[in-house]
């Protein structure tokens, strides 16, 4: 907010003969400028709160973001697991059934054969699907919820119905 009078000084009138005048149009102008003022700051006070209310937004928002992209990536995550569990046990499956037939060989053949499965063996390494499991994280693993969910958002969350849409309260 601003306010300005002007006055001038010319030869025919100084300022000094002015005075009186200055001085009660500046009282007249102080009730009007304190109103305005006021205005001002409760306008500056609302701006402060719209401001404050839309950060409260954008804070809830990212909440919700970061809450279903958690989902995601652990619905993501468990899928890969899934997929390197069934290629481990798809690969024991195939050693198991190599020691079987070979059990039915010649001692040669089959002690050849069995040498061979221990080198394949020790190839691939130690190869736990449990291990792959106990590295998947859930949802809530991933992020905490900054703001309380709704049931819905929560089941969603725990992975319970995963045609839910996440909202918070």
């Amino acid at each position: 907010m601003s306010w300005s009078v002007q006055w001038q000084e010319t030869k025919s009138a100084s300022l000094s003969g002015q005075t009186r005048t200055i001085v009660q149009a500046i009282e007249s102008a102080a009730f009007d400028l304190m109103a305005k003022l006021e205005e001002a700051d409760r306008q500056a006070q609302l701006r402060h709160q719209k401001w404050l209310a839309d950060e409260e937004r954008r804070r809830q928002e990212e909440d919700r973001r970061r809450v279903e992209q958690s989902v995601a990536d652990s619905r993501s995550e468990l899928g890969r697991v899934i997929k390197q569990w069934a290629d481990v046990m798809s690969v024991e499956r195939f050693l198991v059934g190599v020691e079987q037939r070979a059990r039915d060989l010649p001692e040669t053949d089959r002690h050849e054969l069995l040498e061979r499965l221990a080198l394949a063996r020790s190839f691939l390494g130690e190869q736990d699907p449990l291990a792959f499991f106990r590295e998947w994280k859930t949802p809530e693993e991933r992020y905490a919820p900054q703001y309380p969910l709704r049931r819905e958002t929560r089941r969603a969350h725990r992975g319970r119905n995963s045609g839910d849409k996440l909202l918070l309260d």
